[in-house]
């Protein structure tokens, strides 16, 4: 008995040796039942209850942009859902991400506010991102924003939106090395065979970690055949989410129009000294 009691008290002691919180004030511990995230139910994790209330406040907006209750994929809600799952829960954090520093960086909400926020670095698989976007790529939001019409561009945007819910400004790295890790993502043309039948009768459709597959999604042959050596990463900047040649062209007009202004008071100027000029010689 002494020694299963020494066992089980030597393997906690070793897993959380080698279990890391990216909040230094943190460490992994059990505290039961995870709503948001059930396939962390009853096991060592960073989150707390604050995480797992702003968690619940988000994921109803997860379903309403990207999820069948959205006029999307609930499989992009469900992979969506576990991957912040795994950012904000997972007790080997420091693997795959790190804190960076403070800054004041600009409201996605309000371009006339500033907020000062944590700056994350997150690294994932290049296979992972590309089949979490495939996922969504058929969504009316992604398909509103030009940025998010890559892998990369579709992550760092989510990472930008950050800023205003949870003051963290997340920069996407990709990497097979030191990187989340995410098995068994459902591509966007997976079909569940996890069902349960309610009181009234009626199936319900999940997928392995617990989230609810309202209805099953369809993808074309370009979105199941995700390439991961596509071009990952497309910075945002300060255009994200406009139609750059049409900004451009704009510019392009307001700063020639400003030269063509320029030149004419320049002229104006010049001919006005001419005619004091020859005022003067006249009247001398």
């Amino acid at each position: 008995m002494k020694f299963q009691i020494f066992l089980i008290i030597s393997q906690q002691f070793l897993y959380f040796a080698s279990s890391a919180c990216v909040d230094e004030t943190r460490t992994p511990i059990n505290i039961g039942k995870i709503q948001p995230c059930p396939f962390y139910d009853n096991k060592p994790v960073c989150c707390r209850q604050d995480n797992i209330d702003q968690m619940i406040s988000n994921y109803r907006s997860i379903d309403a942009t990207f999820g069948q209750d959205g006029g999307g994929c609930d499989i992009c809600g469900a992979n969506l859902k576990r991957f912040w799952c795994i950012y904000t829960c997972d007790p080997d954090q420091t693997n795959f991400m790190k804190y960076t520093g403070r800054a004041n960086v600009t409201d996605p909400a309000n371009k006339n506010k500033l907020i000062e926020v944590q700056l994350v670095s997150l690294t994932t698989k290049p296979q992972v991102a590309c089949e979490v976007y495939s996922s969504c790529s058929r969504t009316s939001f992604v398909n509103q924003v030009s940025a998010m019409q890559s892998p990369g561009g579709f992550f760092n945007f989510l990472g930008e939106q950050a800023i205003t819910q949870g003051q963290q400004f997340i920069t996407f790295e990709f990497s097979d090395y030191d990187s989340m890790i995410m098995d068994d993502t459902w591509m966007c043309n997976h079909k569940s065979n996890i069902t349960t039948v309610d009181d009234k009768g009626v199936i319900h459709y999940w997928d392995q970690y617990g989230y609810e597959i309202k209805q099953q999604c369809g993808c074309n042959t370009f979105e199941e055949s995700c390439d991961a050596n596509q071009i990952l990463y497309k910075p945002t900047g300060v255009l994200y989410g406009f139609e750059t040649t049409y900004v451009l062209f704009t510019w392009l007009f307001v700063i020639l129009f400003a030269l063509g202004i320029t030149i004419i008071r320049k002229y104006q100027q010049n001919k006005k000294a001419i005619e004091n000029l020859d005022i003067g010689l006249i009247t001398s």
